[in-house]
């Protein structure tokens, strides 16, 4: 069985997002409530490539997924998540998080803008990054 934790760092960011733009924020909140009662919709978080664009979904899609090429290349298993309803609404925000195939794991690290370009050395990058590798310390 599938299973998503939503990480404290993630958390604080929807806390953050709630006090700008509470509307994006209930929405998020909402959709990671529904993956997280519906296995099906969990396990397409790892394939990569999910879903098509908020104008053009393949068919019955509600989200997108994708690695995040830049910290995939380097090992890391990382991916971002973008909820269509929320797009249309006109927020733009992605999940990042960490899946963890040995565990049928997904583990939110972070929510981000949609201008957000996962340089390495941005904070919240660095961020993702540290808890990602705590993760693995962990032995997840």
């Amino acid at each position: 069985m599938y299973e998503l934790i939503v990480g404290d760092d993630a958390t604080e960011d929807i806390e953050k997002i709630l006090e700008i733009n509470a509307p994006a924020a209930y929405r998020l909140g909402v959709f990671l409530q529904e993956l997280e009662c519906d296995q099906d919709l969990l396990e397409k978080l790892s394939w990569d490539q999910y879903g098509g664009k908020p104008h053009l979904p393949e068919k019955g899609a509600t989200f997108s997924v994708s690695k995040v090429y830049s910290l995939y290349r380097t090992g890391k298993n990382i991916w971002r998540l973008r909820d269509f309803e929320l797009s249309r609404e006109g927020f733009e925000y992605r999940i990042i998080y960490a899946y963890i195939p040995a565990q049928d794991l997904y583990f939110v690290l972070a929510v981000v803008e949609r201008a957000f370009d996962y340089d390495p050395k941005h904070p919240i990058t660095q961020r993702v990054l540290d808890a990602y590798n705590k993760l693995e310390a962990e032995g997840w």
